[in-house]
């Protein structure tokens, strides 16, 4: 490869890296979104049938016998799980592409002589 298309490939990297750390922790930048999204949610959910209004589906409250009060707190719990769940699985798909694109740049950055092997 031509040091021309290795330098477009390290400023591609270069971009990538950028807009990478620019589209981390989705839940940290939008907490409040996150936070309004659950809280609509855990109301209307156990309100909600399952199916179409002439099939006689059944409301959570009414198969559950729970109180809606008691199902708007499980399904809250429910939400805030699988937030945490999603975060750090996310945060961790997040390092594993970070350390693959920084490796990458090392290494055109070494092919380029840009950057010194002793580092």
């Amino acid at each position: 490869m031509s040091d021309y298309y290795k330098e477009k490939a390290l400023q591609a990297t270069l971009n990538k890296i950028e807009s990478h750390n620019k589209q981390t922790n989705f839940f940290i930048r939008n907490i409040w979104k996150v936070i309004g999204f659950g809280i609509f949610v855990s109301i209307w959910a156990p309100t909600q049938t399952a199916g179409h209004y002439i099939s006689n589906r059944k409301t959570a409250i009414e198969v559950s016998g729970l109180s809606y009060h008691l199902l708007v707190l499980l399904t809250g719990v429910l939400y805030i799980a699988a937030c945490f769940l999603a975060h750090f699985v996310w945060k961790k798909q997040d390092e594993k592409t970070l350390k693959k694109l920084l490796t990458k740049k090392n290494n055109l950055e070494l092919e380029l002589g840009i950057k010194n092997s002793s580092e």
